[in-house]
């Protein structure tokens, strides 16, 4: 099996508003919600040709209707590492067609459109202020070159000295690069819909193991729309033979694409979109924000992210209010980029809102950002939690069902996810858990860091209801081997449950320190349920109960 140390550079925190549902805003939500497509017609105006959901990429994929070919690209970083990438999704002149095809305009989907000779494409990333030279290509500079993919970079990598070498001491350093080159595998330009990224660092010799890592992620099911769309560029000859760092060509986030052709398209703008305007109000802890826009028709996009809150604006707004915690904005000036758009218009792009509340806000305990999660529900904080950390999934549209049961399966998944979704050697030692799956993925790991063992037949039971005792075993277990090592507690609230006698031998000492840490808490009878089974909502608690003790 492969060995590899590496950090998981996925964030996820997708958050797209719903009809008469308050919107949701995450600390750092760096998704795309929506890719803008725009052409420069001949008058120089930027037309918006389409707005396409990630969603919607996503699902066209899954329906055949987008080519779900994996490539895998091999590059240098510009730390000691290489890097390893893996992409499903469109070459850029793909996209421009498919992206035509998504308009709901016939004259636009009827306009030819292309990526040829002098023309240029730009990329404008989330994080950016708009498109610059850096994020624009003719189609030359990216097809005009051979490139490729080396597998054999990653065994011919010298870490420390960050050049090539050959580990047996056969091969000079030109040999080396030679024979990397010779097995190389052409390898196209595309824009990923899905894809995932890891740097493959071998510190010992003890990593030194299997350097094959084609499809590598994607046998493992790891493959996901979180930093699309993403410009994905293989390596040429010369960025082999010159040791080039590439790693940073890689353009993701990409929330705007504008084709800029050659012999420029006659097509007429049908008017200028209204820059979006805001209104705010605010309660005790959150300020409530309201957009509008004077043109009929439009989309507003907002940006989700209040940490960051200057990136451009992906998530289309509906007609609940976007809540934002007081906390990040102490000044009473809460700041937010928005965008009004409609295709066929040209717009006023990414204006700037400075905000100030206007009064309070009538009724604030009827927004919830999931449809059935009051906001003030005694776990609705435990429930951002989760979900504003990838730890759950929802369970419909804007539901987040928390009276539902836990399983085993739901809980495994959720540690997986609080510690990154590590990749390693894949364990799995139960008879129902299906391979290449997530969940075989968050089993194996949990029962290789000494967090799960099964049944005794076999099984791991992944569909059955979790106890309370259950989880104070796999929690303390994680906080044993993974979170820092458990540390001791005063056993004197444990105690003063009137059940404890109930609690099963081999779970004692874990809800003895579970409730010491104050991880578990009492029902309301005096009882601390050892054998009960616990819902969604109270397992969200725990988890964030045990991230504030481990503080």
């Amino acid at each position: 099996m492969k060995k590899i140390l590496s950090a998981l550079l996925a964030f996820v925190f997708a958050a797209l508003c719903a009809p008469r549902v308050a919107a949701k805003t995450t600390p750092a939500g760096q998704t795309v919600g929506s890719v803008l497509f725009y052409v420069t017609n001949d008058k120089e105006e930027e037309i918006l040709v389409s707005q396409i959901p990630v969603s919607v990429m996503e699902a066209d994929m899954k329906a055949g209707k987008i080519d779900d070919t994996v490539h895998n690209y091999s590059l240098l970083d510009r730390f000691v590492t290489t890097l390893h990438q893996e992409a499903q999704g469109f070459t850029v002149m793909e996209f421009i067609d498919y992206a035509r095809g998504k308009s709901t305009l016939d004259a636009l989907r009827e306009t030819p459109l292309s990526l040829s000779g002098k023309s240029e494409v730009s990329f404008w990333e989330i994080d950016q202020t708009g498109y610059d030279e850096l994020d624009t290509y003719t189609y030359g500079e990216l097809y005009g070159t051979p490139r490729y993919n080396f597998p054999l970079l990653y065994e011919y990598w010298d870490y420390e000295k960050q050049d090539y070498y050959d580990p047996e001491g056969k091969l000079t350093r030109e040999q080396v690069v030679d024979k990397i080159f010779a097995n190389g595998v052409p390898e196209t330009v595309i824009l990923s819909v899905r894809a995932f990224s890891q740097r493959y660092m071998v510190t010992s010799e003890k990593f030194r193991v299997d350097y094959n890592m084609e499809n590598y992620w994607n046998e493992r099911q790891l493959l996901d729309n979180e930093r699309t769309i993403r410009l994905m560029k293989p390596m040429t000859r010369a960025e082999l033979y010159d040791k080039t760092p590439t790693a940073s060509d890689t353009r993701y986030w990409t929330a705007n694409i504008r084709l800029s052709m050659d012999a420029a398209p006659d097509i007429e703008s049908r008017g200028e979109v209204a820059a979006p305007t805001a209104v705010m109000t605010e309660a005790d802890d959150s300020y409530y924000i309201r957009f509008n826009c004077a043109t009929p028709g439009a989309t507003i996009l907002y940006n989700h992210n209040f940490v960051s809150p200057s990136y451009t604006p992906t998530s289309p707004y509906g007609d609940g209010p976007v809540i934002v915690p007081k906390e990040y904005f102490k000044s009473g000036k809460v700041t937010m980029t928005a965008r009004a758009v409609r295709e066929g218009y040209t717009d006023a792009g990414v204006v700037t809102l400075t905000l100030e509340s206007s009064g309070r806000e009538e009724n604030p305990e009827s927004h919830s950002a999931y449809s059935d999660v009051p906001e003030d529900a005694w776990y609705a904080t435990a429930v951002d939690y989760v979900m504003d950390n990838g730890l759950y999934d929802l369970t419909g549209k804007n539901a987040f069902s928390p009276d539902a049961p836990m399983t085993r399966a739901m809980l495994v998944t959720a540690l997986y996810r609080l510690e990154d979704s590590p990749v390693g050697a894949l364990t799995n030692k139960f008879s129902d858990i299906t391979r290449g799956t997530p969940l075989s993925a968050a089993v194996s790991w949990a029962y290789d860091a000494g967090i799960v063992s099964g049944y005794p037949d076999g099984t791991f039971k992944p569909d059955d209801r979790i106890t309370r005792q259950e989880i104070a075993a796999m929690i303390c277990r994680y906080s044993a081997e993974i979170g820092g090592g458990r540390t001791e507690t005063d056993s004197s609230e444990y105690e003063r449950f009137t059940d404890i006698g109930e609690v099963a031998y081999w779970a004692e000492d874990e809800m003895r320190w579970a409730v010491g840490a104050g991880v578990i808490n009492g029902m309301d009878d005096g009882t601390v349920s050892p054998r009960g089974v616990a819902t969604r909502a109270q397992v969200a608690q725990m988890l964030l109960n045990y991230r504030q003790a481990a503080r």
